[in-house]
């Protein structure tokens, strides 16, 4: 077996990734392809006005300032999506028991706001929220004024808490 031999001896002399020592660094038109200054992008003939292409700074402030802006449009959205709701206070009127530990509960909800908004409720058993507690969405309440509602609460699985009629709490937000 032979080992070639590499007949350009200015590789060897400046290893293999080495630029050339008659070399010179170039780009590229994005165009067409042809060879170009370093650093410019178009060619002669696709860049008549001799425009400068922007540079990375400008790139990258420009993504920048569109980052910001999105974040800044989407915290203006969120503030007006919540802050014409509510608060809402829930009242319970009437809570009754039924034989198999189902209630009928009546109570209100007040939006002590200035506009119309809908509110989201849970009727917790004895104060503590829990996973399984009747939650639900109130239809539209005018603002500065409450609504009367009746929900029909079913009888607690077997071996969970039961409803405590005098603990019963309904929580509006």
């Amino acid at each position: 077996m032979t080992a070639s031999v590499d007949p350009d001896p200015a590789r060897d002399a400046h290893g293999f990734l080495a630029p050339r020592p008659d070399g010179r660094p170039v780009d590229h038109c994005f165009r067409c392809g042809a060879e170009t200054a370093p650093g410019v992008a178009l060619c002669e003939d696709h860049n008549r006005g001799r425009l400068s292409g922007p540079s990375a700074t400008q790139m990258h402030a420009t993504i920048f300032g569109g980052i910001v802006l999105g974040v800044i449009g989407f915290l203006l959205l969120a503030n007006l999506a919540v802050r014409s709701a509510g608060p809402f206070a829930a009242t319970v009127m009437v809570a009754s028991a039924a034989a198999d530990g189902a209630v009928t509960l009546s109570f209100s909800v007040a939006n002590e706001g200035a506009s119309d908004s809908v509110a989201d409720c849970r009727v917790t058993r004895d104060g503590v929220p829990r996973p399984d507690d009747l939650a639900f969405r109130t239809e539209v309440v005018p603002g500065g004024s409450s609504v009367g509602l009746q929900r029909e609460l079913a009888a607690p699985p077997e071996g969970s808490v039961g409803y405590d009629i005098d603990s019963l709490t309904v929580i509006c937000s």
